[in-house]
């Protein structure tokens, strides 16, 4: 009698094992089901499936009020959720094209919305409407920042999407925090990196100079310095920066960091990419130091993806391929 209660205890527990070995093996099985292509294909030109709705929301990390924008599809479901991760610099809607009317980071969010993919675009501390100021920014408070934004998605909206699937969208540095991101926190579920930054020291030397982050590490913890951004010589704007930020150009590795995330990774590139260079070797590099489902894509474009242009199609082109990454790889409930 003991010994077939032994056997039985045994085969319950070989059954257990089994079972959570084959849903592992099936969740992570992504050559399943439609390819990306074909998602892109049919998705691309198509009218929007959905409606959308948007909201301001807002969380704390940190002792600071981070204010975010939530867009919803209106669906019968509960959505896959993608948190969007602006560059240097940035605020959570982007910058305006004049000619559309309509700004970078929420084009991504509409156009994802209208494809069945909900979206959190992120204000870190000290940039747009979050408490703080810029002075304070480095890429671990923004890694903070990201990683209280999955917890927010994870306690607060699981009512509203689904909050076991989670994606990142992250541009230039964004992307390297993206990267970090995805590797330290198991809750990401995909990611998806334009123009991401994989070595920082050589790329914010050509926007804010050799001379520029000499001067930003001799400060004091407590000083800042105000230093122009320029690309190719051309003069964009001031932004004032601490010490800390310069220290962390050398201590921050996202190709280190990407080796500890196995999830699926897309990295979109422009060949003609003046500041995070060279493209598409950069895209190449980061897929070479990550072990999973992967996908390099290629465009005839800028570091931003020519979202300037009047018609911005390579742009759109970025966003569908995104999306369509979202919808392979992230799955709604």
């Amino acid at each position: 009698m003991y010994r077939d209660q032994n056997v039985r205890k045994g085969v319950v527990i070989i059954t257990l094992i089994l079972g959570i070995v084959f849903s592992l093996g099936e969740a992570k099985n992504y050559n399943q089901g439609p390819d990306v292509d074909d998602i892109y294909a049919s998705i691309r030109y198509s009218a929007p499936m959905y409606e959308w709705e948007e909201s301001i929301v807002t969380f704390e990390n940190e002792g600071m009020t981070l204010v975010c924008t939530l867009t919803i599809p209106q669906t019968q479901k509960k959505c896959s959720i993608v948190i969007t991760l602006v560059g240097f610099y940035g605020t959570r809607d982007g910058d305006l094209n004049p000619t559309t009317g309509e700004k970078s980071f929420k084009r991504i969010s509409r156009i994802m919305a209208e494809q069945g993919v909900a979206s959190l675009r992120v204000d870190y501390r000290g940039t747009g409407d979050s408490e703080g100021d810029y002075t304070m920014t480095t890429f671990s408070t923004q890694i903070s920042d990201t990683m209280a934004a999955v917890d927010y998605i994870k306690s607060e909206l699981k009512h509203q999407v689904n909050s076991k699937s989670i994606g990142i969208l992250g541009f230039s540095q964004g992307g390297l925090v993206g990267s970090c991101t995805a590797a330290r926190d198991k809750e990401v579920d995909s990611l998806v990196l334009w123009s991401a930054t994989a070595f920082p020291a050589h790329d914010y030397e050509g926007v804010l100079s050799k001379q520029g982050i000499k001067d930003g590490l001799a400060l004091q913890n407590s000083e800042s310095i105000t230093l122009p951004f320029m690309v190719e010589g051309t003069y964009l704007f001031d932004v004032e920066l601490g010490k800390g930020f310069f220290e962390e150009l050398f201590s921050v590795d996202p190709l280190a960091e990407i080796r500890n995330y196995n999830g699926p990774i897309m990295y979109v590139a422009g060949t003609q990419d003046i500041i995070v260079w060279p493209q598409p070797g950069i895209g190449q590099t980061f897929l070479k130091y990550h072990d999973g489902y992967e996908k390099l894509v290629v465009l005839n474009a800028d570091h931003v993806l020519k979202y300037w242009e009047p018609v911005p199609e390579t742009y759109d082109d970025a966003i569908y391929w995104s999306t369509a990454w979202f919808i392979k790889t992230l799955k709604d409930k």
